[in-house]
């Protein structure tokens, strides 16, 4: 019993070591970041900055007004856009993306936007989930 415990222990000291969320200032973020969001976001307050870290990532995370969260890597590259009710605004979508989603399902609006680095993954009001490779090719359509 007591190896166990010692085990438990172990194993959540490590993920505390491995996994740290904390608040920061928006002044905290990585350059692009901030120019990011002053340029597409500059009317929307700001609820929130945290910064991420594990293992080897680091990561940011903003959450907004309207339901509004933002993701970055650690260079202050936008990964991850999602809004909880409505639409993320055209302008951050890539116009490839928008075409393939306004010819195919124009009565939709895109509500969860990421990019990984090696594929881009919107989702729509529908709950239709579109995979397009780094070219903007639809790779998949998950209904």
């Amino acid at each position: 019993m007591k190896k166990i415990v010692t085990l438990l222990a172990a194993f959540l000291f490590t993920i505390a070591v491995y996994a740290e969320e904390r608040p920061i200032t928006f002044g905290e973020l990585p350059q692009n970041a901030k120019k990011f969001v002053l340029t597409y976001f500059k009317d929307v307050p700001v609820e929130g900055v945290y910064m991420e870290r594990r293992a080897s990532l680091t990561q940011y995370e903003l959450k907004m007004a309207e339901g509004l969260e933002l993701q970055f890597d650690r260079t202050g590259i936008c990964t991850e856009i999602q809004k909880k009710k409505g639409a993320i605004p055209d302008v951050v979508i890539p116009k490839k993306i928008l075409d393939v989603v306004k010819a195919n399902f124009p009565k939709s609006v895109i509500c969860k936007y990421e990019h990984n680095g090696r594929m881009y993954e919107v989702e729509l009001d529908n709950d239709v989930v579109l995979t397009f490779s780094n070219s903007f090719r639809l790779v998949d359509v998950d209904k």
